[in-house]
């Protein structure tokens, strides 16, 4: 009976299957159950993230007067209030360096009271969003005049968290120069991240696909790939938070790193604004159009102190160019239109209800285009996607809460050609049409419940918070790949890569995962977070304990010293692809096979077999003559060795900040990541018939950095933020990933260990804005980083010497500059508009983005493809 409720439905196969090591699901489920059901009494329905209010207290010894003085008051008294619910209070006291925190916080209004000996008390009312972080900076002083300011947090620098983020503002994000001018160009603010010429982001020494990205809370990765699938307005943006070092039990299924946006609510007044209206053009005085990106919000009230709201539309049309191609053949365009939505409830004092939808649909012509592959070479590719959440915050009596969330999202992505012709690789350039012509239809479910307990003490104080999350996703695919010709310079054929008919793919997965973590501050100066993560996944049918554990210590009085250290074992989401390899698994059945998705209304793609698995590859390699064949033709069987496992990886770090002076703080630290369990896919010879690309669990990977940074903060000069990167990347080079993206790679060739594709040893990184008189505001960014590097291979395409070990780029350095100027609107103050212009590479620095590869092109270890200076104008208008 189990085992056909289990091929019904995978969640009971999930909760009570038969398989061995998944009777302990049982008792996550009730669980589960029982943290929905105390939501549904409570008046609950769904989930968003806990807050935290934290800063500084100082003591002013003269106010008025050219000699005040402020130090950090330790032993300060903190107590916070819920005017809502005035029996909900929480008391702390300033640490060593005059810090406080008070964590895991439901979205409430609060009233802060500061006290301390022989100086007056202060309070303050504080409106705290959920998922929110403030920093309050609160100053004492003998006299009347008693200040707190209340910011957003922003930045690289923490005084009260065992582990470190980059918190990036939406206001930054449109104020520091960023060519994609978007939230996720946030990453490339933090030490440690590189962005390769294909646009994406390696986050401390991971693959693309290999980090997390949510949004409140909700995941918003492609299935398939693992990359981040989501756009929204920048204005529709609160902050971005990229987790360096994410410790805590919460996180999962990642190996680099966690980054989240926090949307915008719609606030107490309506607001309107109006950004990019002005298209630019290649050419200043002229020329094709270069860009075109207006944004439109809207937000405020629709009942008052009850119903908030927030719309925000954004149009997004960008050329990229080749410059080593010919015009009017050497640019790519995108077309996008992204729409976010969020309605926020206050439905009582101990219940809120946010809601959101996006849609993000995007067309790219000519994906991929770069000087060895012109237009009719590249692909075409359309996305479409939506994201559907509600989350909802109930709060008990005694200032626990519990926090639920339930999302729907959709990804779409069709890949076809230009043409119908063979792809034709040669070494000084391909022609033909591009191989793969690719359907995907994926959908995802999430469910999240997370409880957040009332801190108690017991030799200290203990924060708890433990929760629980199920996903499921369904996948739905349709391949057709052409044939592959690999010439000579002479034009010779040299080898053929045939692939069998086309087929479609029906697979679904479920994830399920529970946390337990614990916030233990031992004292003034010691904080301890330890917590257990349990996941486990259909597709590697394995489960994974993951204990994690970070520290915080000040060991000096009166000083701006603080240690942190962690260590931690993580386990990777299972590449869905890797499903793609095993036919034989109970998830790709042919009854699920029979629902996939069937494209004939196109007019395209029209499945010639009913198989669960991807074409195989039929390799035929010729003599110098082009004619005689010398090996093959080869059918590579897709095959799977033995039972996936989950990649996992095992981190530590230790990092020292010291404060140098009031404005200046530094920062050195040190991180190390073993990776094992990575998919790898291997060609293997075998006796006649018997050859095969062969999918196992046998990668590894390593990652070392030593990081070093400087903080500068001061309201006259601005925030300055200078880092230096020292960083090792290696691992294993034929990871899944290559050749199960949108864009995979032409030819399987032997696995080696090496330098990855995106090693970087070197990296510097400085930015900042100075505020300068008349509302001006000129904010420059400086990148230098080494080159990534390249491997040499000869006409057949097989690798000469060692891979990645033929060189490097050259150096990449780029200045970015960007000044705008505020202007009040006349009649309409205190309205303003912002005008401005921002210019890249200003240096017009060599930066390329391909090289000759080959050894039999004449050509071969020359550099082309350089973006050179361009310029961009701002402008902006807010009611």
């Amino acid at each position: 009976m189990l085992w056909q409720l289990d091929r019904l439905n995978p969640v009971f196969g999930l909760l009570f299957g038969h398989r061995p090591g998944i009777g302990g699901f049982c008792i996550f489920g009730l669980c589960c159950a029982g943290l929905f059901i105390m939501n549904v009494v409570s008046g609950a329905t769904v989930r968003a993230d806990a807050g935290s209010i934290k800063g500084t207290v100082k003591a002013t010894t003269a106010a008025g007067s050219t000699s005040a003085r402020s130090t950090l008051l330790s032993g300060a008294r903190l107590t916070l209030v819920n005017r809502d619910l005035p029996n909900q209070s929480f008391k702390t006291t300033t640490d060593d360096t005059g810090s406080f925190i008070f964590a895991n916080l439901p979205a409430a209004t609060y009233v802060l009271t500061a006290e301390a000996d022989n100086l007056p008390s202060v309070t303050r009312e504080i409106r705290l969003a959920a998922g929110a972080t403030l920093v309050v900076e609160i100053e004492l002083t003998a006299s009347l005049s008693e200040s707190v300011t209340v910011r957003d947090e922003e930045g690289l620098l923490s005084t009260s968290e065992t582990t470190t983020s980059n918190v990036v503002r939406s206001e930054t994000l449109k104020t520091v120069p960023l060519r994609a001018e978007n939230y996720q160009s946030a990453l490339l603010l933090t030490p440690g991240v590189v962005r390769g010429s294909d646009g994406q982001d390696r986050l401390k020494g991971a693959r693309a696909g290999q980090s997390a990205y949510t949004v409140n809370g909700a995941d918003v990765t492609d299935p398939v790939t693992g990359h981040l699938a989501f756009d929204i307005p920048i204005e529709a943006a609160a902050s971005v938070q990229i987790e360096e070092n994410p410790y805590g039990a919460e996180f999962g299924r990642f190996t680099g790193g966690v980054t989240n946006l926090e949307t915008r609510g719609g606030g107490d007044k309506f607001k309107f604004t109006a950004a990019r209206f002005f298209p630019t053009f290649r050419n200043i005085i002229g020329g094709p159009l270069d860009s075109f990106r207006p944004r439109v919000t809207l937000s405020g009230p629709l009942i008052h102190d009850r119903l908030f709201f927030l719309q925000s539309f954004e149009y997004r049309f960008m050329r990229a160019r080749a410059p080593s191609l010919v015009a009017p053949h050497d640019n790519s365009t995108s077309e996008s239109f992204n729409s976010f939505t969020q309605l926020d409830l206050v439905l009582n004092k101990n219940n809120r209800v946010k809601a959101t939808a996006a849609v993000f649909p995007q067309k790219i012509r000519y994906a991929g285009l770069d000087t060895f592959n012109p237009r009719e070479v590249t692909p075409n590719i359309k996305q479409r996607g939506v994201l559907f959440s509600i989350s909802e915050q109930a709060t008990f009596n005694d200032a626990s809460f519990l926090s639920s969330t339930l999302s729907y999202k959709t990804f779409d992505v069709d890949v076809f050609a230009q043409g119908a012709q063979p792809l034709t690789l040669l070494p000084e350039g391909n022609t033909g049409n591009y191989f793969a012509d690719t359907r995907r239809r994926s959908g995802r479910w999430q469910w999240q419940e997370t409880y957040y307990r009332r801190p108690f003490e017991l030799a200290g104080q203990h924060s708890l918070k433990a929760g629980g999350e199920f996903d499921h996703t369904r996948i739905a695919a349709q391949f057709r790949f052409q044939p592959i010709l690999i010439r000579r310079s002479d034009g010779t054929l040299g080898q053929r890569i045939d692939f069998t008919e086309s087929s479609r793919i029906a697979l679904d997965a479920s994830e399920l995962t529970a946390f337990v973590q614990d916030r233990w501050t031992v004292r003034p100066g010691l904080m301890i977070d330890a917590g257990l993560r349990f996941d486990r996944d259909t597709i590697s049918r394995q489960s994974g304990v993951a204990p994690r554990l970070s520290l915080m210590l000040l060991p000096f009085k009166n000083d701006r010293t603080i240690l942190r250290g962690g260590i931690g074992l993580f386990y990777d989401r299972t590449p869905f692809s890797a499903g793609y390899f095993d036919p034989s698994r109970d998830n790709l059945d042919d009854e699920a096979n029979d629902q996939a998705p069937d494209f004939a209304s196109t007019g395209r793609l029209l499945p010639t077999s009913n198989v669960a698995e991807i074409p195989e590859r039929i390799v035929t390699r010729f003599a110098s003559d082009g004619a005689t064949v010398v090996d093959g033709p080869r059918l590579f069987n897709n095959e799977a060795e033995g039972r996936l496992r989950r990649p996992r990886s095992l981190r530590w770090s230790l990092q020292l900040d010291r404060g140098l002076t009031k404005n200046l703080t530094a920062r050195v630290g040190f991180l190390q990541r073993r990776t094992t369990s990575d998919q790898l896919l291997e060609p293997r010879l075998g006796p006649s018939g018997t050859d095969a690309l062969v999918l196992s669990s046998r990668g590894r990977s390593s990652y070392r950095e030593l990081q070093s940074l400087a903080s500068y903060s001061n309201p006259r000069v601005g925030n300055w933020n200078a880092s230096y990167t020292w960083s090792s990347a290696r691992g294993d080079l034929n990871t899944i990933d290559n050749f199960f993206g949108d864009l995979p790679a032409f030819v399987v060739r032997p696995n080696e260990y090496g330098p990855l594709s995106f090693d970087a040893p070197h990296r510097f990184l400085a930015y900042g804005t100075f505020n300068t008189r008349y509302e001006i505001k000129v904010s420059p960014s400086l990148e230098i980083r080494s080159g990534f590097p390249f491997s040499k291979v000869n006409e057949q395409l097989d690798f000469v010497g060692r891979r990645n070990e033929a060189g490097r780029f050259p150096k990449y350095f780029s200045l970015d500059i960007q000044v705008t100027k505020a202007f009040v609107i006349p009649k309409f103050d205190p309205h303003k508009m912002r005008i401005g212009v921002a210019v890249f590479n200003v240096t017009n620095h060599f930066n390329p983005r391909d090289v000759q590869q080959n050894i039999g092109s004449p050509h071969f270890g020359a550099f082309f493809n350089s973006l050179g200076t361009s310029v961009r104008g701002k402008f902006e208008v807010e009611f």
